[in-house]
């Protein structure tokens, strides 16, 4: 089995532990916090899933279809995760509102105290677990994974001092710790989300990267680098530029140039699985290059 889906078995089955041990909790005790917490878990479930699906549609082989490869699945899996953790926040929150204007009651043991504080040991262990596993990898999936144990574990910490307040007499926080959950899930989604995002929508990579590819290509034979763009798909990043070259070099020669440049860049720069370099003469006018903008 990849070592990737390996990873993502393990939270898979982490997540549903944590979605039972929650449910359990919240049912006994009526706690909002604690009901919004094994909701994120059950949305953390899904994510696994999904996390899954989408690391195995990234692995197959560029094919006539998808002649890219299928990297940019696992962007589209972890952005499907974080939607659905905006979706749970904003229903926490609304939950907390109406119970707020209607009243609830809110039994908290020790033992449901014990068992929250283990399942936040648990979720912090997983987190740096699967983010470095994530990185180690190259997997925007599991890291998106990761973010998930790693806001829960965050979010266990209202939860933590609502229940707490709530067994000391004061369920009110129980309302409050729930809505800090639920504002942790909101800001993990936005910041996140949005980064895959930007991969899906072609998003250029950041312009100091590009400028050290610029710095790169400029080998022997090559006058001028221009018309730099990047994109990326799952963690690769796929290049193309121009490169001029002296009046008068022949075809062969340029071909060489060309195919220097990109050896050069992709041994420098591991994340770049793809470049394509186009050849002009310095005498080629860079403002009539419409195929080419600078």
């Amino acid at each position: 089995m990849d070592s990737k889906l390996r990873v993502a078995g393990v939270s898979l089955g982490a997540n549903s532990g944590l979605v039972a041990t929650e449910l359990a909790v919240a049912w006994s005790t009526g706690s909002l916090a604690v009901l919004a917490d094994a909701f994120h878990s059950g949305v953390d479930l899904i994510g696994s899933v999904v996390a899954i699906a989408g690391i195995r549609m990234a692995l197959r082989a560029a094919d006539r279809r998808h002649a890219y490869g299928y990297g940019r699945y696992e962007n589209a899996a972890a952005l499907i995760q974080f939607v659905l953790i905006a979706i749970i926040g904003v229903a926490v929150i609304q939950e907390a509102v109406r119970r707020h204007l209607s009243g609830f009651q809110v039994t908290v043991t020790p033992f449901a105290l014990a068992v929250v504080l283990s399942t936040f040991a648990l979720d912090l262990a997983l987190f740096r677990y699967l983010a470095r596993r994530g990185r180690a990898l190259g997997s925007s999936a599991l890291e998106a994974d990761s973010y998930h144990f790693g806001t829960d574990a965050v979010g266990k910490v209202g939860v933590l001092i609502g229940i707490g307040a709530a067994f000391l007499g004061v369920p009110a926080m129980d309302l409050v710790g729930a809505v800090g959950v639920a504002v942790a899930f909101l800001v993990a989604a936005f910041f996140m989300g949005r980064k895959n995002l930007r991969i899906l929508a072609d998003a250029s990579p950041p312009e100091a990267f590009l400028a050290k590819v610029r710095e790169a290509a400029r080998i022997d034979g090559v006058v001028e680098v221009h018309s730099l763009r990047g994109r990326s798909s799952g963690r690769a990043i796929l290049l193309d530029l121009a490169v001029h070259v002296a009046p008068g070099t022949s075809l062969a020669a340029a071909h060489e140039i060309a195919h220097a440049v990109e050896t050069r860049i992709t041994e420098r720069f591991p994340a770049v699985t793809e470049v394509i370099v186009h050849a002009e003469p310095t005498d080629h006018e860079v403002q009539l290059d419409d195929v080419h903008p600078v």
